[in-house]
């Protein structure tokens, strides 16, 4: 066979040696509302011209579910994740919602970043996943909703 594409799922801190490599066509990368930390990354590889796959736009849930299902997840996870649950109450972002659920909130600020290619969210459940392709529906937030998402998550 023929191999037409060469993609990897990267994250920091080896995410930016891979980009200079200059081998890959696209990248799959964690980036959401609550987890930015690779965006600087996203603009350099589609800079670069690779394709960026976003992962984790809705956190996983983990914004909305109660705190004990933390528990259930491996333990490397759980720092993380609470991080990103006490960041979404400490900037007070429920004002910005407009009528959204936190999760169509997050879905379309992943849609707003002007360097994805594509996202991928996942879940078991037939109503989550009604629920968000109505949201990437709805497409990204309009831009100054975008932008005041963005300053209360630096």
């Amino acid at each position: 066979g023929k191999v037409r594409f060469i993609g990897m799922s990267g994250t920091i801190p080896e995410l930016e040696d891979q980009i200079k490599m200059g081998v890959f066509d696209v990248f799959q990368i964690p980036y959401s509302l609550v987890e930015r930390e690779h965006e600087a990354l996203i603009h350099k590889a589609a800079q670069a011209g690779a394709g960026i796959v976003m992962r984790g736009g809705v956190a996983r849930g983990v914004i909305i579910k109660d705190e004990s299902i933390i528990d259930e997840y491996p333990e490397f996870l759980r720092a993380g994740f609470r991080a990103r649950r006490r960041a979404w109450r400490e900037t007070e972002v429920d004002d910005l919602l407009d009528g959204m659920t936190p999760m169509e909130f997050m879905l379309r600020f992943t849609l707003s970043n002007p360097d994805m290619s594509t996202t991928i969210v996942g879940t078991a459940n037939p109503e989550h996943l009604k629920a968000n392709v109505e949201a990437a529906a709805r497409g990204p937030l309009p831009g100054d909703l975008y932008d005041a998402a963005r300053a209360r998550f630096r």
